[in-house]
């Protein structure tokens, strides 16, 4: 992601997650699966989307609305995301985070074992006990019922929050399934012709301290567009 040099507020632009799901399908029917799915000028493009169907899920689970922004610098996590939650003790809200790390386990990949994949390509690499690692299944595989992962991984005890996969659950991808295998177990299902239709209020908003102190957050008030290789343009 590239921020203008404009205004100190452009880093803390947070992204709605139904605006990249929506930049996710125009630059699909654009460039077509070959390019958005193999490019890697696209790739911060496609983990957006993966993270922006998660945090729906969540949304749906849990009614609260949450935003996120792309780590700019190399390391981890992948992507900020935050909720923002009335705290009445403290007559204001609270932003609740999670840090989050994105990646695909795509069909061209040689490993044929859930946990092993997982394991070679996340698990050994992140030790942040405060990493949430979701996995975009992209590959025709069978893959272990979640009561059966959440056990296996529970024997590993890997050293992050949780760990969840998505995946389509209906021949035309009409359905998007988020599963928490990690420490719990929890599935979450998606229409994504619902998401798709789905008009947010807000597509970007940035967050702030009020002469009180108290956190809040607010529509940007200035013109802000993604590219398709997801680079936030403020004007």
């Amino acid at each position: 992601m590239k921020f203008s040099e404009k205004n100190k507020m452009d880093d803390e632009i947070l992204v709605n997650p139904l605006t990249a799901v929506r930049l996710f399908a125009r630059t699909y029917l654009a460039l077509g699966e070959e390019s958005l799915f193999k490019d890697r000028k696209f790739k911060i493009t496609r983990e957006a989307w993966i993270a922006s169907m998660f945090l729906l899920a969540l949304k749906k689970h849990t009614t609260q609305d949450w935003y996120f922004k792309p780590e700019t610098k190399d390391g981890s996590p992948d992507f900020y995301c935050y909720t923002f939650i009335e705290d009445k003790s403290k007559g204001g809200n609270i932003k609740p985070q999670i840090k989050l790390e994105v990646f695909e386990w795509r069909k061209e990949e040689d490993e044929a074992n859930f946990i092993e994949a997982l394991k070679k390509i996340k698990l050994n690499k992140v030790i942040d006990p405060q990493i949430t690692i979701l996995c975009y299944i992209r590959r025709n595989s069978v893959i272990p019922p979640a009561v059966d992962l959440n056990k296996k991984l529970k024997e590993i005890s890997p050293k992050v929050k949780d760990i969840w996969y998505l995946g389509d659950v209906t021949p035309d991808s009409k359905t998007w399934r988020i599963t928490q295998i990690y420490p719990n177990t929890l599935a979450i299902d998606l229409d994504y012709d619902e998401v798709l239709s789905t008009k947010e209020q807000h597509s970007f908003i940035h967050s702030y301290r009020g002469k009180s102190e108290q956190l809040e957050y607010e529509s940007t008030g200035k013109t802000v567009r993604l590219t398709p290789e997801f680079e936030l343009k403020v004007e």
